[in-house]
């Protein structure tokens, strides 16, 4: 009876300690998987993720131009004269065909007086001898020296009344004057600058561009700028380009008109041109500049494909401080990495995070 209760304690003790090391190996093979499924959660690189949009671009580049007047002269004296009369105030707007100075002519009429009484007598003489001519009284070569002197007077008097116009200076068109260069009695020389006229009822914008952006600058196409005087956008409509391009810097010339009713903008001004780098209808994608990776080749983007970052090549039209334009290597939809560059590599696992 003893033995068979030392017996039956052997064998509980031994139950409970195969119960103990199997409780024992369920344990670790649970801490096993845990640790398992914490370091493969552990090697998932946190990023930021975007998702590749394709839209319409409208992409601008901005350069500086110059506003020139529509028309701009200067004016000046066609004879040697002196000025007896400014007949404008300096600043003024005037009118095409307004008197602007006027020079010194009594000389000039005098002798368009004394020819003019020549000429009457020339006339005379040569109506006197075409009679004569008719009843064969004269030869004819001696009508002939009367009459040639008659057309001599009569050219000499067109020289005199030409050059008596010359003494009235008049404005080839409308526009604001501007400060005269001589005063009363001063003596002018063919020439010479008097005073600058402009016409500003429109202005032109002069400015350049690269070649790169050629088939962007029609004529017929819009640009937007601004002046130092205001930031508010205003419109020209592109009616000139250059026929060439400028070998130093390889860029082509472009003029474009605007209205200038209120006469704000003055020839000379700068003005920052916004025109667009882009044809109509162009698709891209738009992505930050920091997701951009650079390389031997060019540029590559992180793209998420099944968990995993994927290292691919892009190539972009065009690049700021904040966005990069990208014309091919990601299409609509792909998951762009754009945090934590640095730290990934090509088939890493990622746990993407939508960026907000």
């Amino acid at each position: 009876m003893l033995q068979d209760l030392k017996l039956g304690s052997v064998f509980l003790a031994a139950g409970m300690l195969i119960l103990t090391l199997n409780s024992c190996q369920d344990g670790d093979t649970k801490t096993t998987k845990e640790a398992n499924s914490q370091s493969t959660g552990a090697s998932a690189l946190p990023v930021d993720v975007i998702v590749a949009q394709e839209t319409d671009l409208n992409q601008e580049e901005v350069v500086v131009g110059t506003i020139v007047p529509n028309q701009e002269i200067a004016v000046v004296s066609e004879i040697a004269q002196k000025v007896s009369r400014i007949a404008f105030s300096d600043g003024s707007n005037v009118v095409k065909g307004q008197l602007l100075y006027k020079l010194h002519d009594a000389d000039l009429k005098a002798k368009l007086k004394e020819l003019k009484a020549e000429l009457q007598l020339a006339q005379l003489n040569e109506r006197r001898m075409e009679r004569l001519l008719q009843t064969d009284a004269v030869r004819k070569q001696e009508y002939d020296d009367v009459a040639t002197k008659l057309q001599a007077m009569k050219a000499q008097e067109e020289f005199l009344l030409s050059q008596l116009s010359k003494t009235e200076i008049r404005a080839p068109f409308s526009g604001r004057i501007g400060i005269s260069k001589v005063a009363v009695g001063a003596y002018v020389t063919p020439g010479l600058d008097l005073v600058n006229l402009q016409d500003q009822s429109k202005v032109k914008i002069h400015f350049s561009v690269p070649e790169k952006y050629l088939l962007q600058v029609k004529k017929g196409g819009q640009i937007r700028f601004t002046t130092q005087l205001s930031t508010q956008f205003k419109t020209a409509t592109i009616n000139a380009v250059e026929s060439g391009l400028e070998e130093a810097n390889r860029s082509v010339r472009v003029q474009a008109l605007t209205g200038n009713a209120g006469g704000a903008f003055k020839g000379g001004m700068s003005a920052k041109i916004h025109f667009s780098a882009v044809r109509e209808g162009t698709k891209g994608i738009k992505i930050p500049s920091e997701a951009l990776i650079p390389g031997e080749n060019g540029y590559n983007v992180y793209i998420v494909v099944d968990g995993k970052a994927q290292l691919t090549p892009v190539t972009i039209a065009n690049r700021s401080e904040s966005e990069a334009i990208i014309n091919s290597g990601i299409k609509n939809g792909d998951t762009i990495v754009i945090t934590n560059i640095l730290r990934l590599g090509h088939g890493m696992p990622v746990n993407a995070i939508p960026s907000k």
